[in-house]
């Protein structure tokens, strides 16, 4: 996680802080009677990642043991609007991102930083770049720039034309973009990690929480997925990507 002492916001160099967009609100009395509905019609995130691989589930990634989760969080993200975008499932590799960012070095970072990265150059498929691998010489090859140019993140809620480094939504801002079928990339200092938001879910008649699909395998939780409820749901850092390139392969 990013420690605000030694790097408040504004002191990256060649960063600056992103202005959030005005997100509109579903008013929290309506969220139990739309997450039921979701539920009802098997439309929420998850519903769709566990359809989205040719009418199976789409496996999780795994970060092993570096710590790239900041990178994986938007991969998943982008490979879940492929799904709702009803594009067959190309397994991708946050590792091309995280490696190109750091130039091969095991640093955390955060999602935005990623997000940036997936808009200006895109995330590539495992086939040219193995999940796992950090050797970024040896593979920014131009059939893996290729391949990555065709899984670009194209749109978003937030100002996806500025540089960034942090960047932060409402909880109430994030219910209402899981509510609206839109995936959200999270960052939370409690956990010094970063996952993927996919559902909005009542833990409880009037609490709320979000079903996160997380990057330590299908080994982990359900399939991948766990809910996060009470504070521990409210990311400390947040961004939307919306839609992503309409590429076949």
């Amino acid at each position: 996680p990013r420690d605000y002492n030694a790097q408040p916001p504004g002191s990256i160099p060649g960063i600056r802080e992103m202005k959030a967009v005005n997100v509109p609100l579903i008013p929290q009395s309506e969220w139990s009677d739309r997450i039921k509905e979701l539920q009802a019609k098997k439309a929420l995130l998850s519903d769709v990642r566990l359809r989205g691989n040719f009418g199976n589930t789409i496996p999780s990634l795994d970060q092993g043991q570096v710590g790239y989760c900041w990178a994986h969080d938007p991969t998943h993200a982008v490979m879940i609007l492929r799904a709702l975008a009803n594009l067959p499932y190309v397994p991708l590799s946050a590792y091309a991102v995280a490696a190109t960012i750091k130039n091969g070095a095991d640093e955390g970072g955060w999602a935005a930083l990623a997000v940036e990265f997936i808009q200006k150059y895109g995330v590539p498929a495992q086939q040219y770049w193995p999940q796992g691998d950090r050797n970024y010489r040896a593979r920014n090859t131009p059939e893996m720039q290729q391949s990555a140019a065709q899984h670009k993140i194209t749109q978003g809620w937030i100002d996806l034309a500025a540089p960034v480094y942090s960047r932060d939504l409402s909880f109430p801002q994030v219910m209402t973009l899981l509510l609206s079928g839109v995936p959200v990339c999270g960052d939370f200092n409690w956990w010094g990690h970063s996952v993927c938001l996919l559902d909005p879910v009542e833990v409880e008649p009037g609490s709320f929480g979000v079903r996160i699909w997380n990057s330590w395998s299908d080994s982990w939780g359900d399939r991948g997925m766990g809910v996060l409820r009470g504070d521990r749901a409210i990311p400390d850092g947040a961004v939307a990507p919306l839609a992503t390139t309409a590429s076949l392969a």
